[in-house]
């Protein structure tokens, strides 16, 4: 796909990227949305959500891949994560597969480590023989329901996403 950073190394997670991904998954969600919430609703969804122990048992699930962009520097550019759909998809299509998180740095925001890590997802969909693939993302992040859009996903409900004590409106997107 055209804007693919071509410096990167896309690989899948292993239990000494558990730190790094924390660190990322942090990073990025109070980034994108850390400014909606109260520092006790944003510290308890982040202790819940995003603990070390967490990802030391997501990294080593074999039904949840996640897959890491590796800058030149060996840093850590952004993750994306899949797992089987537990989205409130009803009737829920056998097989379904869902795509939980694709975070990117930050800093590097449309520089294309969100297409690169699209691919190994898509790939993965298709050996699974192309179950449908269901993703929540935020009824206002018009950019990531753009981005979201250029792979065939479109809206097909919503949802209730709790941060603490705030409700936030989700949009549930699904590509066949």
């Amino acid at each position: 796909m055209p804007g693919v950073r071509q410096d990167l190394v896309i690989r899948r997670a292993v239990l000494e990227d558990a730190e790094p991904l924390q660190a990322l998954g942090i990073e990025s969600f109070v980034a994108a949305f850390g400014h909606l919430y109260s520092r006790y609703d944003l510290d308890a969804f982040l202790g819940d959500n995003y603990g070390l122990e967490s990802w030391q048992r997501q990294v080593s699930r074999p039904d949840r891949p996640i897959w890491i962009a590796e800058s030149a520097d060996h840093s850590l550019a952004g993750y994306a994560q899949a797992s089987p759909c537990d989205l409130p998809v009803d009737p829920m299509p056998k097989g379904a597969l869902q795509l939980r998180r694709l975070y990117v740095r930050p800093d590097i925001l449309s520089l294309g480590v969100g297409a690169a890590l699209m691919e190994p997802v898509l790939d993965w969909v298709e050996e699974a023989g192309r179950p449908p693939l269901f993703l929540g993302v935020w009824s206002e992040n018009l950019k990531a329901q753009k981005f979201y859009s250029r792979y065939g996903f479109t809206k097909v409900g919503e949802y209730d996403f709790h941060v603490g004590a705030q409700v936030d409106r989700e949009f549930i997107l699904r590509r066949d």
